[in-house]
């Protein structure tokens, strides 16, 4: 009988360290969100992804989104779709249907979801939006306070401005953006940027000859697009990577 337990125990033992090294699937449906999930318990840094107005998976670039939410997994953070056309059904927000302030609020639901994760660390929360959806970043910066955002720092691609209001907490602020970019002018951000909390707060990069999209590596150098041009743009999309990294690293 003793024996009969040694090896059952040993099983055991056996099975239960098999399982701790199985790894995380990198891709889950969590809370009703595209989950990426690095390796290991965590708690990990997180960030929670705003798309452009053609959604998570737009159709010029249907593996753009996954594509950098795989970047971010493989550098340990856990990322999240806050899917705020896909959660109404809608393929677009050129029709109406939804609003920033209503992203916004998507924004900051998956967010507080992303806190009460036992593998995340709930300091360490961000949000990254591309073109109507960085907008819909800035609407929340204006609207809601520090402890309502709950996420930490933001970083905006060619963010799409419409009655987008100043902020006045601190929270770093990462714009990254092209100057021939005709979807979303540099000018619909600019006074909102200017007049919003302390300078050192905000990094404006502008990338010369950078069009909407620069950093979408399927579309092709131009393309005429409704509502403008897009284009791929090798260089400023490597720059503004190298930044992205920099900016999310946690502050000594």
């Amino acid at each position: 009988m003793k024996v009969r337990n040694i090896v059952l125990c040993t099983m055991v033992g056996i099975g239960l360290m098999f399982l701790s090294m199985v790894p995380v699937m990198a891709q889950t449906e969590e809370g009703g969100y595209r989950v990426f999930r690095p390796d290991g318990p965590g708690p990990h840094p997180a960030v929670v992804f705003l798309s452009g107005c053609s959604g998570l998976k737009p159709s010029f670039a249907p593996k753009a989104y996954e594509q950098v939410a795989d970047r971010l997994r493989g550098m340990g953070f856990v990322v999240v779709w806050a899917d705020f056309l896909g959660r109404r059904n809608l393929t677009s927000c050129a029709y109406g249907g939804i609003t920033q302030e209503e992203a916004a609020r998507d924004a900051i639901v998956a967010a507080s979801w992303l806190r009460s994760q036992s593998y995340v660390d709930p300091k360490r929360i961000s949000a990254m939006g591309w073109s109507w959806g960085a907008g819909a970043v800035l609407v929340a910066l204006g609207s809601y306070s520090v402890d309502e955002l709950i996420f930490t720092r933001a970083i905006v691609y060619y963010p799409f401005c419409s009655g987008t209001k100043p902020w006045t907490h601190r929270i770093p602020v990462l714009v990254l953006r092209g100057d021939s970019d005709n979807v979303a002018p540099a000018e619909l951000c600019k006074s909102v940027l200017e007049m919003s909390t302390e300078k050192g707060d905000i990094k404006v990069i502008t990338y010369p000859g950078a069009q909407h999209s620069f950093d979408m590596s399927e579309l092709p150098p131009r393309m005429e697009y409704p509502g403008g041009t897009l284009g791929y743009h090798p260089q400023a999309a490597s720059a503004a990577w190298e930044e992205v990294q920099r900016f999310l690293q946690p502050t000594k």
